[in-house]
């Protein structure tokens, strides 16, 4: 009644404009007119969704497919992989604390490299750097990083933070399914993914 002004009529003849022929005529008319608008809205949405869908799947292909493609510098499938450039974690970096200790700078670097041995002994291969500013500890193979970060949660307290130290590579032999795996985890895929 409201949408068709009829709210200001009272009660009674509200009732009588129900049952008039006229009104079921004018009710049609707007329900059919309501309809369309409905059905124009849902094309709209639904053409929008469709749009939303080709530009995510177009997401997916620039950065999966296209990603594999630039990542292995590889256009051509036929070609075997064999060398991945990717920025990949490949050690960790602390600095020193300056008022962490009364230790000497010859005692600090003696503890330091005791707890490095301590901590590495089960790693493969990697490089120890020790500097004024702090130390460096780079592996040779990706797959030792976990390990490592789990090894040294809890340095000595004239350590400061610990950040982590990135090279581009290229990653070949048995870095290169490590270097993979973290392209796909950077892009939050699955590591099997086609």
């Amino acid at each position: 009644m409201q949408g068709l002004g009829f709210l200001h009529l009272r009660p009674t003849f509200q009732k009588l404009v129900r049952q008039h022929n006229r009104w079921k005529a004018l009710l049609i008319v707007e329900i059919a007119r309501v309809e369309k608008l409905m059905d124009k809205e849902n094309l709209k949405q639904n053409r929008r969704d469709d749009r939303r869908d080709i530009g995510s799947k177009n997401e997916i292909f620039k950065h999966g497919i296209k990603g594999i493609k630039k990542l292995t510098g590889k256009y051509n499938t036929s070609k075997p992989l064999t060398e991945v450039k990717i920025s990949c974690p490949c050690g960790l970096r602390w600095t020193w604390q300056e008022h962490a200790s009364s230790l000497t700078e010859q005692e600090r670097e003696e503890r330091t490299i005791s707890w490095i041995k301590e901590c590495t002994k089960n790693l493969r291969t990697h490089s120890l750097k020790l500097t004024q500013q702090g130390m460096e500890i780079k592996l040779e193979a990706l797959t030792d990083m976990l390990p490592l970060l789990q090894v040294t949660q809890n340095p000595p307290l004239d350590f400061g933070t610990r950040s982590l130290i990135y090279d581009i590579g290229p990653w070949k032999g048995e870095n290169l399914l490590a270097g993979i795996e973290i392209f796909f985890q950077k892009n939050a895929y699955h590591p099997f993914a086609t």
